[in-house]
C-alpha cells in the first residue's frame, strides 16, 4: 500500500505494438501480433481525429520527475523485439503523419536476419524516435540468475548509451515476466521505467518500474483501438520514478 508520501500521476495511454508488415508470419500467435501497414496508418489516423497526440519517452519521464501530470491526450506508442518490419513499414508511416514512437530492442539481435540493423537504429533515433531496451536477447528475466539479469540489463543500456550517445531510459520485459531483482537491477543501471504485457505481471500497479500497456492486435476495430485509449488509465506514483546513479555490477 503505497504512504501518503505517494504522487500518483495519471500516465497517457500507452500503447504496445510488434510487428507491422504487409505479410504476417505462418505462426498463429505472430499472425496476431502483426498488423498491416494500413491498420497502423488508420489507428495514427484515429488517434488525431480523436484529439491524440504523441510523445516519447523523454516527454514521460520529465514530467514525472516534475511530478506533473502528463498531457491527458498525449499517447506513448512502444514497439518490441526489434523485428526490420518497424523500420521498413512502421518509420515511415510515423513519419508520414508526424509522430514519435519508442522502440524496445534486443542489442544482441541487431543485425540479424528479420531485425532492425544500427545504420536502422541510428536514423529513427536521430528522426526523434525513443531507442530503449529489451535486453541482449529475448530473455525471460524472471527464470535468469541475478548475474544472468544484470548482463541482460547492463549490457542493453551500456550498448545504447555507447552507440546512440543518448541516456537510456526504459527496459520493456520479453514475455511481460520480471521479479523484485530486476527492478532493483534496473535502478542500478540507471533506469526509470519498466514496463510489462500483462496486468496480471504486476505486483505493485503504481510501481514506475511495472507499468502495463494496450496491445494492438491484428485486426482489431478503429472503435475498439479508440475506446481502449479512452478508457484505459494507468497511475503510478511519481515519486519513486527516480533511478540510482548507474554503478558497475
Amino acid at each position: 500500500m503505497k504512504t501518503l508520501l505517494a504522487v500518483l500521476l495519471a500516465l497517457p495511454a500507452i500503447v504496445m505494438y510488434h510487428r507491422v508488415d504487409i505479410a504476417a508470419p505462418s505462426d498463429r500467435i505472430s499472425q496476431k501480433l502483426t498488423v498491416s501497414p494500413a491498420q497502423f496508418a488508420d489507428e495514427l489516423r484515429a488517434l488525431q481525429r480523436m484529439g491524440f497526440h504523441t510523445i516519447g519517452i523523454d516527454d514521460l519521464v520529465r514530467d514525472l520527475a516534475l511530478h506533473h501530470a502528463p498531457d491527458p491526450h498525449a499517447v506513448l506508442l512502444t514497439f518490441d523485439d526489434g523485428y526490420s518490419d518497424q523500420y521498413s513499414y512502421a518509420f515511415p508511416i510515423l513519419r508520414q503523419f508526424g509522430d514519435r514512437a519508442t522502440f524496445f530492442v534486443n542489442v544482441g539481435s541487431i543485425g540479424t536476419p528479420r531485425h532492425l540493423t544500427w545504420p536502422d537504429v541510428d536514423t529513427m533515433a536521430r528522426a526523434g524516435m525513443s531507442i530503449e531496451c529489451h535486453g541482449v536477447s529475448h530473455a525471460d528475466l524472471a527464470s535468469l540468475s541475478i548475474a544472468a539479469q544484470n548482463y541482460q540489463i547492463d549490457r542493453c543500456v551500456q550498448t545504447l548509451r555507447t552507440r546512440l550517445r543518448s541516456a537510456v531510459l526504459a527496459y520493456a520485459y520479453p514475455s511481460g515476466a520480471f521479479d523484485e531483482q530486476t527492478i532493483l537491477l534496473e535502478r542500478r543501471a540507471g533506469l526509470v521505467l519498466g514496463f510489462t504485457t500483462d496486468p496480471r505481471l504486476q505486483r505493485d500497479p503504481f510501481s514506475p518500474y511495472e507499468i502495463s500497456r494496450i496491445r494492438v492486435v491484428n485486426g482489431m476495430s478503429d472503435a475498439f483501438f479508440g475506446l481502449l485509449l479512452e478508457r484505459t488509465r494507468v497511475y503510478v506514483d511519481a515519486g519513486s520514478a527516480k533511478a540510482d546513479p548507474p554503478t558497475k555490477p
